[in-house]
C-alpha cells in the first residue's frame, strides 16, 4: 500500500511539461485555423478574379464577333461592287478582255438589261448586301441531279448553278441580254451566204471545285476535281456534243435534241470564242412565193440558251482517268457509246457542278442547299446568302411547315383556300403577324396546264372519235369548281392562255355524255354482253374498254381529279382503273410510253412557242421523247415545220392558231385546265410582284407571273 501511494505522486516537472505541450498544441491549432481562413479567403478572391476574367473574355469575344460581322459585311459589299457586271452596251461591251475576234462593225444582238443595270440597284439601295437564307420546300426527293434530267424541278436547280450564253431581259420575251457572252455577232458566211453566230465569252466565270463530303465513301476524288476551272468555249461544245449523242437516251437529252437538232456545228475558235452554225433549208417565202435559204427563226434565241457542261468532271472517272482514253477526235463525245453509257450513270449524277449565281452545297435525304456565289459577275443574280429546299412527303406537309413559319413561300393548293381563311383568323397567326411575320398573297395564272394524255398506240385511243368522246364525257367546269375552288380556267390547246398564240375563239368541248356515247358507238364500242362495260371486236377478239390511268399518287388534287374522271367514264360504259404511282415510276412510265393513259402536266416555256417537242411525229416512237402519247398528224407536222422558218409576226400568229385548231379537233389530250396560283409569302420576302403589272418600273414587260430570282429576305 505504501508503494502504491508513492507511485501516484508525480514530479512537478512532469506537470509543467504537459502544460507546455498542451499550450503549444493549442497555439498550433489556432495558427492552423488562421492559416486555413487566409487560404480560403485567397481561394475565394482567386475564384472571383477568374470569374471576372472569364466575363471579360466572353465580352471581348462577343465584341470581336460583332467586329468580324461588320468587317464581313463591308467586304461583301465591296466584293459585290467589284463583281458588278457592266451592262453598258452602247458600244457593244465594256470589258478589259476584248477578243481579237470581235468585229466592231457588226452590231451586238444582246441588249442592255436596264432592270439589272439601273432599276434593281435603285430599288435595293446603295447599302444593300445579300443576307439571310431563303427556305422553300418540294414534294419528294429527286432521284438524281443529272444535268440532262427531264424534270423541270431538277432543271430549275441546275439553272441556279449554271450559266447560259445569254439571258432574256427581265420581264420580257424574245429579247436577249448579256450573260456568259458579252457580245454575239450575226455574221454572213462568205462561202455559203448563211448567217452564223459568233459568240464572245467572259473570262471570269469558273467551275467551283467539287467537295469530297458530297460523295459516298467509296467515291474518292482525284486532286483534279478539287480545283477551280475556267468555263470556256470547250465546255459549250461539250454540252452540244453530249446532247446530240444518239446513244444518250436520258429523257432530258432527247428533249433537248428536239430543239437543237438543226445546230449543225459548234466550232471553237479559242477558249472564249465559238461559232454556232445552224442548218439552212430551202423554203418557200410566204410573201413572195420564191424559194429561199433560211435558218430557223428560233436559232438566235436557242444560241442564247446554250449552256456549258463541265468537261473537267464528265469526261472522267472519279480517280481522274478519262472515260475515253483517246478523245482527240473532234466528234468523240458526239458519237461515242461507251462514254454515253457512263455519262447516263455518272458517278457525279447526284451533285450539281456549279458556275452560276448559286453554288450547290449538298443534298441529304431531307433537303438540298445552295449558297450564293460571291464571285459571280452579276451581283444581283442572287439576293440571299443561301437557299434551302426541304423535301416533304406531301403538299400538306409543306403547308404545315409554312404555317409555322419554317418556309418563306408557298403555292396554295385549291383545297386549302378554306384552311387559309381559318388560319388567318387563328391566334397563332395573329401572334406571328404581330411579330412582323405576316402573310402576303399574290394571285396569277400559272404558265402550265394539266391534261390526260391518251396513248395512241393502244387499241383504245388510236381513234379520234374515241378521244373526242373522252373529251365530251369529262366535265372540266366541275373539276375546276369542286376540286380547284375555281382556281383554274378551261383551255383548248397547249399554248399558254395569256399568249397571243392561244386562239381564244375556239370553244372548249362541252360536257355531253350523250354525244360521248354516240361517238363510241360510231367507232364500234358497244356493251354486247350487258356487263356495263363497252367492248369491241379487234383482230377477231372481243376487247373490253378497260384501261389504266397512271397518275402521281401523292398529289391530292391530282388524285381527286383522277377519281372523278374514272367515275365519269364509268357512266358511259368505260372502265378506267386508277394506277397511282410515285414520281420516279411516273417518270419511267412516261419515258417508256408504257401506259394506257396518263395524268400529267406541262410547264410552258416563253414565246416564241416551239410545238415540235410535244407534237412532231418524229418523236412519236422515240423512247424518252416528250411526244409520249405518239401523236402523228401530217398537217400539224407541216405547220410546225413552217413556223420554224417563218419570220413574219402576223403569218406566225396565223399558223399558231391553225395548229391550235388541229389539236382541239384531234383531242390527243383532254386539256383540263390552266391553274391559277395563289403565292403566299411571309412579309419579310421582298420584290414579290408581276412584271407585266409594273410598267412603271419595267416598261414593256410582258411576263404575267412573279420571278423568284429577285426575291430577297428583309432582316
Amino acid at each position: 500500500m505504501g508503494l502504491s501511494k508513492l507511485m501516484k505522486k508525480e514530479p512537478i516537472v512532469l506537470y509543467i511539461f504537459r502544460f507546455v505541450i498542451s499550450l503549444g498544441l493549442l497555439a498550433f491549432m489556432a495558427m492552423l485555423y488562421w492559416s486555413s481562413s487566409l487560404l480560403e479567403s485567397d481561394v475565394k478572391k482567386l475564384r472571383n478574379d477568374i470569374s471576372q476574367l472569364k466575363d471579360e473574355i466572353v465580352s471581348t469575344r462577343l465584341e470581336t464577333e460583332d467586329i468580324k460581322e461588320d468587317v464581313l459585311r463591308i467586304i461583301l459589299k465591296n466584293q459585290s461592287l467589284i463583281n458588278e457586271v457592266s451592262y453598258d452596251t452602247s458600244e457593244g461591251y465594256d470589258l478589259d478582255y476584248k477578243s481579237s475576234y470581235v468585229d466592231d462593225t457588226i452590231p451586238n444582238i444582246l441588249n442592255e438589261d436596264v432592270f439589272y443595270s439601273t432599276t434593281l440597284p435603285e430599288i435595293l439601295g446603295e447599302d444593300f448586301v445579300p443576307s439571310g437564307t431563303r427556305h422553300n420546300a418540294m414534294v419528294g426527293k429527286p432521284d438524281n441531279l443529272h444535268p440532262f434530267s427531264n424534270f423541270s424541278t431538277i432543271a430549275g436547280f441546275i439553272s441556279l448553278c449554271s450559266i447560259s450564253v445569254a439571258d432574256l431581259e427581265f420581264g420580257k420575251y424574245e429579247t436577249l441580254s448579256p450573260n456568259m457572252a458579252y457580245k454575239i455577232e450575226e455574221r454572213i458566211d462568205a462561202d455559203t451566204g448563211i448567217p452564223e453566230f459568233w459568240v464572245h465569252l467572259r473570262h471570269d466565270v469558273y467551275w467551283e471545285p467539287l467537295q469530297q463530303e458530297h460523295f459516298p465513301e467509296d467515291v474518292v476524288l482525284a486532286e483534279h476535281f478539287l480545283k477551280k476551272h475556267n468555263v470556256t468555249a470547250y465546255d459549250f461544245k461539250f454540252f452540244f456534243d453530249a446532247m446530240m449523242n444518239p446513244h444518250l437516251t436520258i429523257g432530258g437529252a432527247s428533249a433537248k435534241r428536239t430543239f437543237f437538232q438543226d445546230l449543225e456545228d459548234l466550232k471553237v475558235i479559242d477558249d472564249y470564242t465559238f461559232v454556232a452554225r445552224w442548218k439552212s433549208s430551202i423554203v418557200e417565202d410566204a410573201a413572195t412565193g420564191e424559194k429561199v435559204s433560211k435558218i430557223k427563226y428560233i436559232a438566235r434565241s436557242l444560241t442564247g440558251g446554250l449552256q456549258p457542261l463541265p468537261r473537267f468532271v464528265y469526261q472522267y472517272f472519279s480517280d481522274g482517268t478519262k472515260i475515253v482514253e483517246d478523245d482527240s477526235a473532234l466528234d468523240t463525245y458526239r458519237i461515242d457509246s461507251v462514254w454515253a453509257n457512263n455519262f447516263a450513270e455518272h458517278w457525279a449524277k447526284n451533285i450539281i457542278v456549279s458556275c452560276g449565281p448559286w453554288i450547290f452545297d449538298g443534298m441529304t435525304d431531307n433537303m438540298i442547299r445552295f449558297v450564293r456565289n460571291r464571285d459571280y459577275h452579276n451581283r444581283y443574280a442572287a439576293l440571299s446568302e443561301a437557299l434551302e429546299v426541304n423535301f416533304k412527303e406531301s403538299p400538306n406537309a409543306i403547308w404545315q411547315e409554312f404555317k409555322v413559319g419554317n418556309i418563306d413561300t408557298y403555292e396554295l393548293s385549291p383545297e386549302q383556300l378554306v384552311e387559309l381563311k381559318n388560319f388567318l383568323n387563328d391566334d397563332d397567326y395573329l401572334l406571328q403577324a404581330s411579330n412582323n411575320n405576316g402573310i402576303g398573297r399574290l394571285d396569277y395564272l400559272y404558265r402550265a396546264y394539266n391534261y390526260v394524255g391518251w396513248n395512241h398506240a393502244t387499241p383504245f385511243f388510236s381513234s379520234k372519235k374515241v378521244r373526242q368522246a373522252m373529251a365530251y364525257a369529262i366535265d372540266r367546269r366541275r373539276i375546276i369548281k369542286q376540286n380547284l375552288n375555281d382556281m383554274g380556267i378551261e383551255i383548248t390547246g397547249s399554248f399558254f392562255y395569256n399568249s397571243p398564240s392561244y386562239d381564244t375563239s375556239i370553244p372548249p368541248w362541252p360536257f355531253d355524255p350523250y354525244e360521248a356515247r354516240r361517238l363510241l358507238e360510231e367507232d364500234g364500242w358497244y356493251d354486247s354482253n350487258e356487263d356495263g362495260i363497252r367492248d369491241k371486236i379487234i383482230d377477231g377478239k372481243s376487247v373490253p374498254f378497260s384501261f389504266s390511268l397512271t397518275y402521281y399518287v401523292k398529289n391530292p388534287t391530282t388524285k381527286s381529279n383522277c377519281e372523278y374522271i374514272a367515275t365519269a367514264l364509268k357512266e358511259i360504259g368505260v372502265d378506267c382503273r386508277l394506277n397511282g404511282v410515285d414520281i420516279n415510276d411516273l417518270s419511267a412510265d412516261f419515258e417508256a410510253k408504257s401506259f394506257d393513259a396518263i395524268y400529267f402536266g406541262w410547264q410552258l416555256g416563253t414565246p416564241p412557242e416551239k410545238p415540235r417537242q410535244l407534237w412532231h411525229s418524229s418523236g412519236a416512237k422515240e423512247k424518252g421523247s416528250s411526244n409520249a402519247i405518239g401523236f402523228v398528224n401530217a398537217e400539224a407536222d407541216s405547220i410546225i415545220e413552217a413556223l420554224e422558218y417563218e419570220y413574219d409576226g402576223e403569218r406566225r400568229l396565223s399558223l399558231y392558231h391553225r395548229f391550235h385548231k388541229i389539236l382541239h379537233d384531234e383531242a390527243p389530250y383532254i386539256f383540263l385546265y390552266t391553274p391559277k396560283r395563289a403565292l403566299l409569302y411571309r412579309e419579310y420576302v421582298q420584290n414579290v410582284f408581276i412584271p407585266k403589272e409594273r410598267q412603271d418600273i419595267i416598261p414593256g414587260a410582258t411576263t404575267s407571273e412573279p420571278d423568284s430570282s429577285i426575291f430577297w429576305i428583309k432582316e
